[in-house]
């Protein structure tokens, strides 16, 4: 067994470019591209297939289900020093443990043509000869090929989306995707990421259909149900990029500001795609029921923009921007004859050399020639779906768009896509819950998360273990079991004692409340005992002056009563009345 560092000192290789070969659709375009130009490195199964320079294999079920070609088939093998165990990795099982469990692996190891490396589930290593690996085994294999000076690299079968060749479609139900991804597309940044890092010229010899999805972040759930109905109907390897990470200059002028988060992100496409090749435009309000290579079918001509031409719909009626004829909403761009620049573009707007709708509506960018209108109209149809006619249907009504009401005339269509896509594994139970949480998603489709499969990734493979080492596989997989069930307990533990914090600082919250409740309770009451002892206090002088003040009177009815009975007051009576008789006259 070598080690990579001794065996990269070692070894040299004919001075040809190397293929990397997957197991994806293109696959079945091996015949045509001329593969002995090429040096060759296998990702996992394909050694079955062909003869190759390297076979690079992380899985051990893939060592014993190869075993029949294996030593004949590959110069050298090469595999990380810890293998991957049912897509897992094998934690404390070393290459040696295979190594006495597996007669191939010892015979490969007898003649000298195993090469171990050291395998790191990151973005990077930390060492020089790491081999970093976040999705698949295809960014390991460039970044072994980048650690041996490799300059020149093209891949076949190394695609996107969730589709196996033909040639290995027995193992769809047993390898595809059961690391728990979405889709195959999770690659494709990785790889440029791990090219630039190493300065290699590297892309696949069948380029995948480039589409370019306007988003904001209110719209992940659109744009990922958009995603899966392309892929879901693409006969061609495709690659969906949502522009919600572009960075936008903002103009001087308000009403040259863009009506949308992503409504200049289209002119970013081109810088995007290297300035190389076609790219296709879309906004993340749609659903797509055809085949997009057809778009890829229709030939630019001297014209550098494609789009489609739309009669308004009556939803459009009570907006004065509505405009019918040509509809940059689905465009197709020849990226290589548009030297477009962000900076440059609102500098136009800012200089008033065009204004909003005239780069908008109009494209003003290029000449009126270098655009046409020859995309089927079909491929844009503005709140209107006829099933087998529509090859793409578009929400445009914000207040209206189905996962934001339930009343859409078209809203079942896209629900039904939006099932399938997480019954497919494009979208998780989290990413539902956020938009739900968010308020970016109505709360009328929260079942759908219940829909969604198990988000634990790097599921062990169900499927019985074979070979020599089947009962070392299935200790490895029970203690994967174990592991992962500790962490989702862990989880579970941490989300409880979340939950627990969190009630528990509400309590000290409402008790405090009710202690500080219960203080001017208090307070109140003593007051209230207060104001009390004062009334009675007032009610019981009260009565003790009303009392006197009716002894008083009392004592005053009887001093007159005996005043007017007595002998003094009838002389004096006598003596005054003749006075006033006299004072009459």
């Amino acid at each position: 067994m070598l080690d990579f560092k001794t065996w990269l000192n070692e070894n040299k290789f004919a001075d040809k470019p190397w293929m990397i070969l997957g197991k994806g659709p293109t696959y079945a375009e091996i015949d045509k591209v001329g593969i002995e130009k090429y040096n060759t490195l296998s990702l996992n199964h394909v050694v079955r297939e062909r003869h190759v320079n390297i076979a690079h294999i992380i899985d051990i079920e893939v060592v014993e289900a190869c075993a029949d070609v294996l030593l004949k088939n590959c110069d050298w093998l090469f595999m990380p020093r810890v293998p991957n165990v049912g897509s897992l990795p094998g934690a404390f099982v070393t290459i040696e443990d295979w190594i006495r469990n597996i007669p191939i692996l010892q015979e490969i190891e007898k003649q000298g043509k195993l090469v171990v490396y050291d395998l790191v589930v990151a973005e990077t290593g930390k060492n020089p000869l790491d081999i970093p690996l976040l999705y698949f085994s295809s960014e390991a294999a460039l970044g072994i090929l980048g650690r041996m000076g490799v300059k020149t690299v093209r891949s076949l079968g190394v695609d996107g989306g969730r589709k196996y060749s033909s040639s290995f479609q027995d193992l769809n139900t047993q390898t595809n995707l059961i690391n728990g991804q979405p889709s195959f597309d999770l690659q494709f940044d990785r790889l440029e990421t791990i090219a630039n890092d190493f300065q290699i010229d590297y892309r696949p010899m069948v380029e995948p259909m480039l589409i370019f999805v306007g988003a904001d972040v209110s719209q992940d759930i659109a744009a990922r149900v958009l995603e899966y109905s392309i892929h879901k109907h693409a006969s061609r390897p495709v690659r969906v990029v949502a522009l919600t990470s572009v960075e936008m200059p903002t103009p001087k002028h308000e009403n040259n500001r863009a009506r949308t988060g992503f409504s200049f992100v289209r002119f970013a496409i081109p810088k995007l795609a290297n300035y190389k090749g076609r790219a296709l435009y879309v906004d993340s309000d749609m659903l797509v029921f055809s085949d997009v290579a057809e778009l890829w079918d229709i030939e630019f001509g001297e014209q550098k923009i494609l789009c489609t031409t739309q009669q308004l719909p009556e939803a459009w009626n009570d907006f004065k921007w509505a405009h019918p004829g040509r509809q940059f909403s689905v465009m197709m761009l020849d990226c290589s004859r548009l030297p477009w620049e962000l900076t440059d573009i609102v500098k136009g707007l800012d200089e008033e050399r065009y204004t909003y709708p005239q780069l908008m509506f109009e494209m003003c960018l290029v000449k009126p020639h270098e655009i046409d209108d020859r995309i089927p109209p079909r491929w844009n149809c503005l709140e209107h779906y006829e099933e087998g006619e529509s090859s793409l249907l578009h929400y445009t009504v914000v207040p209206t768009q189905p996962w934001r009401v339930a009343d859409n005339e078209n809203g079942e269509v896209w629900v039904k896509a939006f099932e399938e896509a997480v019954q497919a594994g494009w979208i998780s139970r989290k990413q539902i819950m956020d938009s739900l949480e968010k308020g970016y998603l109505r709360e009328s489709l929260a079942y759908v998360a219940d829909l969604a499969k198990n988000e634990v990734h790097g599921q062990p493979v169900e499927n019985p273990s074979i070979g020599f080492s089947q009962r070392l596989q299935s200790l490895v997989k029970a203690y994967q079991s174990a592991h992962q069930q500790c962490e989702i307990e862990k989880v579970n533990a941490n989300e409880a004692k979340v939950a627990e914090v969190a009630a528990y600082k509400q309590f000290k919250q409402m008790d405090s409340e009710l202690t500080q409740t219960q203080e001017k309770l208090a307070a109140a009451l003593a007051e209230l005992e207060k104001y009390r002892a004062h009334l009675k206090e007032t009610i019981e002088t009260a009565e003790t002056v009303e009392n006197e003040y009716r002894r008083r009177v009392l004592q005053l009815e009887n001093e007159k009563s005996g005043l007017y009975s007595s002998t003094t007051w009838k002389i004096g009576r006598l003596i005054t009345k003749p006075a006033g008789i006299l004072k009459n006259f």
